[in-house]
């Protein structure tokens, strides 16, 4: 795949977020499924310039594998921007699964196949690269993985998710998501456990060069440990001491249906930053609730000074709330 192929894509698949985007949404309000003074340039707008964060990185993507920077340097900035761009086409689809933006989720999906094609013709470039500058002589790998160790893998870190399944239902952070503080607290053991892990599991891939093996399995724990620990941190701020009950204040500027999270409000907070935010709702406080009205919320500020709502009576602010109605 040309360098230029790969900017084509790039650049048809932005086009198609943003254009279905404009027309779903546009359509959708003079069909009357929005308020008639539904700020819809919210999402407009938040699309495109988030569209224009991902572009470098596609560009990069699209000439990084070929340049002549050295594949231990190139895999882990590779593995960044695909990060980086997976979140963003990711966090699209999610967030537009509901019945009126089908459309839009959809549009996401071109950019998903683009990444995958990017992907393939990386591993296609870079492999033989990675051989070539293998040292001669080497000593012999290690012995496969066998089925056991892989189960034994798969399940340690399918145990290390179970905090955050646990929060999709139980924790609602409308401010922040709390993952520059997993950043900061998990950066260190994640980055040791993505080292050793990596060269020990890396080495024993069958169709991998040691080296390449080390950095992308290194890569993928390094990610999943900072990504999913973002649930530790959820739980830690909502468990330890002090909490502290408080209220927001704001307007609903935008009202969504979605697959996964329900009925949600868009509110924008009185605050100094007039920050928008999503909050879930019922559907009798969906129904109730128009564009325009002032809501009031009970919110508490944990530990770590993330705003939350816990929704799992077994927490200690949601157990709290219970036993005072």
């Amino acid at each position: 795949m040309k360098r230029w192929h790969k900017v084509l894509a790039a650049a048809i698949a932005l086009v198609v977020i943003n254009a279905t985007t404009q027309v779903v949404i546009k359509a959708n309000l003079a069909a009357g499924l929005y308020p008639p003074q539904a700020a819809i340039d919210i999402p407009i707008m938040t699309t495109l310039y988030a569209s224009l964060a991902a572009g470098p990185c596609l560009l990069l993507l699209a000439f990084l594998s070929r340049s002549a920077i050295r594949p231990a340097i190139a895999i882990p900035a590779l593995v960044v921007l695909y990060v980086l761009v997976a979140y963003f086409a990711l966090a699209g689809l999610y967030y537009w699964t509901d019945i009126a933006h089908y459309s839009i989720a959809a549009a996401y999906g071109p950019l998903v196949l683009v990444l995958i094609a990017f992907i393939w013709d990386d591993f296609r470039v870079l492999r033989p690269r990675m051989a070539a500058e293998a040292p001669p002589g080497a000593a012999a790998p290690p012995p496969v993985l066998r089925p056991r160790a892989w189960y034994l893998v798969g399940g340690l870190l399918f145990v290390y998710a179970l905090p955050y399944l646990h929060n999709l239902g139980c924790l609602e952070l409308p401010f922040t998501s709390g993952f520059g503080l997993a950043l900061v607290y998990l950066g260190l053991p994640a980055l040791v456990v993505a080292i050793f892990g990596g060269r020990w599991i890396g080495a024993r891939i069958a169709f991998l060069s040691a080296r390449t093996g080390a950095l992308a399995v290194g890569a993928a724990l390094f990610t999943w440990i900072v990504v999913l620990g973002q649930a530790y941190i959820a739980l830690a701020n909502a468990l330890m001491e002090p909490q502290q009950p408080v209220h927001y204040e704001g307007v609903i500027v935008d009202k969504l249906q979605s697959a996964f999270r329900g009925s949600l409000l868009r509110v924008r907070v009185a605050s100094g930053t007039q920050e928008v935010i999503s909050i879930e709702v019922n559907e009798y406080d969906y129904a109730r609730l128009k564009v325009g009205d002032h809501v009031t919320r009970p919110i508490v500020l944990g530990a770590l000074q993330i705003p939350y709502v816990a929704h799992c009576r077994w927490l200690p602010s949601a157990l709290a709330n219970a036993l005072a109605k």
